[in-house]
């Protein structure tokens, strides 16, 4: 059991991480333009603590100044503070609806555009590839993925991933309605798999941040999944609206399914199936 002493020497302790984490984050928005300012506190903190110790960097106030100074220790920052925990038609219902209630209607443009927002390392938007390709409607798609992690957005181009990570992708691509053999969309070599080269030259990989660009086309789909629960309310807000003015009359947004939308963004899009975190945008929706 705890001191009184030692209870408030945790609880200043505490307050201090919060008060470095504040002024580090906001240094690092305001000479390189990385927002984290509005991530979620609690798990935004304690990755930035974690990558402090990793890296035996002193207390948070000197980490700062050496992020600063050094592209490769920058790099190491990004991939620490963004979540890259994914895997292929990672929930598998979700896919099932996008393959049997989506695809049909995309099927109705001669031109589809999907947006993969927060791609990691872009599993996810490979999913996506196979789902059109499978329904004859790759070759008229382009699908661009963007995370703001450079080194994830390298392993997404590079289209190869662990032998191991297709043992669970088969399971989730088998409970998502897919019908042939998971094999016939990679190559194995070793330990490692590569996508088969018809999926690739469909998609785009590049740098976006949802805190701070902003729309840059319009798509009839757009997936941002498991992201909105590591924003505070204000930046998901924000998000929503980037979302809302990229997406075509009709089109689709895509939330994990354990997300919700904020109030603000209810009045954006009508749910389609909100268990799934399926919705489409709202005609008559406001900010």
């Amino acid at each position: 059991m705890s001191t009184p002493d030692e209870g408030s020497e945790s609880a200043q302790s505490r307050e201090l991480t919060r008060i470095e984490a504040e002024a580090f984050f906001y240094t690092v928005f305001e000479h390189l333009g990385y927002d984290f300012r509005h991530y979620s506190d609690a798990s935004r903190n304690r990755r930035l603590v974690a990558f402090v110790e990793r890296y035996s960097l002193g207390t948070i106030s000197e980490a700062q100044g050496q992020v600063l100074r050094n592209t490769k220790l920058l790099s190491a920052f990004l991939s620490a503070m963004t979540v890259n925990v994914t895997e292929m038609f990672r929930d598998p219902l979700v896919f099932m609806k996008i393959r049997s209630e989506l695809l049909p209607r995309l099927a109705t443009y001669p031109r589809i555009r999907v947006w993969v927002a927060g791609c990691a390392t872009g599993e996810e938007a490979y999913s996506v590839a196979i789902l059109l390709a499978e329904a004859g409607l790759l070759d008229r798609t382009t699908i661009y993925a963007t995370d703001i992690d450079a080194e994830s957005l390298k392993v997404a181009t590079s289209a190869i991933y662990p032998a191991e990570a297709m043992i669970t992708a088969t399971r989730n691509y088998q409970a998502s309605g897919g019908d042939r053999p998971f094999s016939d969309w990679y190559t194995a070599k070793y330990d490692r798999c590569i996508l088969s080269p018809e999926l690739r030259p469909r998609l785009e990989f590049f740098s976006h941040n949802l805190a701070t660009d902003s729309a840059f086309g319009e798509f009839h789909l757009i997936l941002c999944r498991n992201v909105f629960i590591y924003f505070e309310e204000s930046l998901q807000r924000r998000a929503e609206l980037v979302f809302r003015d990229s997406l075509a009359p009709f089109g689709n947004l895509v939330i994990g399914p354990r997300e919700g939308l904020t109030g603000g963004g209810a009045k954006l899009f009508t749910p389609v199936d909100r268990k799934l975190g399926i919705y489409v945008k709202n005609q008559h929706g406001r900010p």
